[in-house]
């Protein structure tokens, strides 16, 4: 079993700095020391008690390090590769936090010694603020954080990754490189693509700008498209075969529903409406096999202030932790429900048994 007693986190901006911060929060007991170009980041990491120490430049970062997390911008990885390869600690980790997993594992195993493992993180978290003054201790908290890999990778330091994405309260999905370039190509890239399209479509026409007209439905549809420019050309560029892919395929799907309304098809346009829909409400509860599944209850309650948090404290007295909370619905002068979402099967069947002992005995369960 592998040991980590140093981690060293390289870029201490929004992803990093978080990971820091819920490692100490979650009292683990690695000394973290942390670099950043930004002499203000360390600073502010050091007065926040996120890392025990700050590296003066990039080596000392990682020389001692068991491992080392970089939490730096995708189009830096080759030059801080080749940067820090030679000073690696023999059988060290390599791991990092952004969102293209094929090319980094390339390029890691280009460069890097052979007896140094590269494990692809990828928490899907994150918010369009930057810098350690936005780093929170619970960003990765209920997140799924995919883990890749290749078919040489020790599977000790796979279970070390996999370890503290746990202890992040995250939930951990192993997939190849090329699988979760192709996944997030579609639920992340692709719609970043369309949301930055549909803004510049919108904009294009400068002698008459339909934007004093935008309603809320076309903000919350375009948000992402706010999203640093510089960051995404590299995400963008970095996963760009798969990404083509997926636009090819969008635009197929695109010009037959064009057919559809040239042709007025009423049939097949409430079709496709409907199976949107379908598909859309059925999200929050349709994961797929690969990711972990929440054991969830429904809980019937009076619909008055405090009850939510009477719920909450019970469950807290009994020290099990609510993943997911969901009010179900609420209606004036009736009762309510509230969706809870755990771990396991035995935090759900606690939870049953403890509100059953409560007198809450309206319980519906899968």
């Amino acid at each position: 079993m592998i040991e980590i007693h140093n981690i060293s986190i390289i870029g201490l901006g929004l992803m990093g700095g978080s990971l820091a911060l819920a490692l100490k929060n979650k009292g683990i007991e690695s000394i973290i020391s942390g670099y950043d170009i930004s002499n203000d980041n360390i600073e502010q990491a050091l007065k926040s008690n996120a890392i025990d120490k700050g590296a003066g430049d990039i080596k000392e970062a990682v020389k001692e390090a068991d491992l080392i997390v970089l939490g730096v911008p995708i189009d830096e990885y080759e030059n801080i590769f080749m940067e820090i390869s030679k000073h690696l600690k023999p059988k060290s980790i390599v791991t990092d936090l952004g969102s293209v997993k094929s090319e980094p594992m390339a390029l890691a195993k280009k460069i890097f010694p052979k007896d140094i493992s590269f494990v692809g993180g990828h928490p899907m978290t994150g918010s369009e603020k930057g810098g350690f003054s936005a780093a929170d201790p619970f960003l990765y908290e209920n997140a799924y954080y995919f883990i890749t890999y290749e078919e040489n990778t020790p599977e000790d330091a796979l279970k070390v990754i996999e370890d503290i994405v746990d202890a992040l309260g995250a939930y951990s999905v192993r997939l190849s490189p090329r699988e979760h370039d192709m996944i997030v190509s579609r639920i992340s890239h692709l719609p970043h693509v369309i949301a930055m399209t549909l803004v510049n479509f919108l904009g294009q026409d400068n002698n008459n700008s339909y934007l004093p007209f935008v309603g809320g439905g076309f903000r919350d549809t375009t948000r992402i498209a706010s999203g640093n420019p510089n960051m995404w050309r590299e995400i963008l560029m970095s996963n760009r075969i798969e990404i083509i892919h997926s636009l090819i395929s969008f635009r197929e799907l695109i010009e037959k529903f064009i057919g559809h309304l040239q042709n007025s098809e009423k049939r097949d346009i409430e079709e496709y409406l409907g199976n949107a829909k379908k598909i859309r409400d059925s999200m929050p509860y349709g994961k797929p096999d690969y990711i972990r599944p929440l054991y969830e209850i429904a809980v019937s309650i009076a619909d008055k202030p405090g009850a939510i948090a009477k719920l909450a404290n019970i469950m807290r007295e009994q020290n099990i932790n609510i993943k997911e909370i969901e009010i179900l619905h609420s209606r004036q002068s009736e009762g309510g429900a509230v969706r809870l979402g755990f771990d396991s099967r035995e935090e759900q069947r606690l939870a049953i048994e403890t509100l059953r002992e409560k007198g809450l005995n309206k319980l519906y369960f899968k």
